[in-house]
């Protein structure tokens, strides 16, 4: 994983305009991981996203507002001055809020990436024991972590591959990357379940 040049970093006070309202403290920056491919026959693709991790204390009103958030680096912009000298004083005025916020950037710290795999074209059979075969292909590799790529082998190497986004949909394979986990740059994924239409 590499960094990309920023002005913004862990520890800086920011807003994520125009979506999320509020001041939130950056806790982590993601770049440099490749991008999730869907196709066997896709190369992987260095990813010119940089994702940031935040937490917020307060909301536009200043009043608290405890929330974490991920988003990419366009939506980040720096505290102007004058709303970072604002910040200060209210951190340091209200102990309370500041002992409450640290409590909760210690327990809010993880943000989950999901990733769905629909299927389709199957028989009433194969979508009935779709759960059994999940197990079966991922039950015991899961634990290690498992990347897309590793994860499209497992599905052409039991018939399934050729199902995906086949319509109508029937069957979806969810799968949770914990805290955007990444084995060198690609990410991995530790959690699965089977989401039926």
């Amino acid at each position: 994983m590499t960094e990309m040049k920023t002005d913004i970093k862990p520890g800086d006070w920011v807003r994520l305009t125009p979506l999320w309202p509020g001041i939130w403290k950056v806790y982590r920056i993601l770049s440099g991981f490749k991008e999730n491919r869907w196709s066997l026959g896709e190369p992987l693709v260095p990813s010119k996203r940089v994702i940031v991790f935040c937490h917020r204390v307060v909301n536009d009103s200043w009043k608290r507002s405890f929330s974490h958030q991920s988003c990419e680096l366009s939506y980040v912009s720096s505290l102007e001055p004058d709303e970072r000298n604002r910040l200060d004083a209210l951190l340091v005025s209200d102990t309370k809020l500041q002992a409450s916020f640290e409590k909760y950037q210690a327990k809010q710290n993880t943000i989950d990436l999901i990733a769905n795999i629909a299927f389709g074209g199957l028989s009433k059979r194969a979508v009935a024991s779709f759960p059994t075969l999940c197990d079966k292909m991922l039950g015991t590799r899961i634990d290690a972590g498992i990347t897309i790529r590793e994860v499209l082998l497992v599905l052409q190497e039991h018939g399934l591959y050729k199902h995906m986004r086949d319509l109508p949909q029937q069957v979806t394979l969810q799968l949770t990357s914990i805290n955007h986990e990444l084995r060198g740059d690609e990410t991995v994924y530790r959690k699965y379940r089977v989401l039926p239409l």
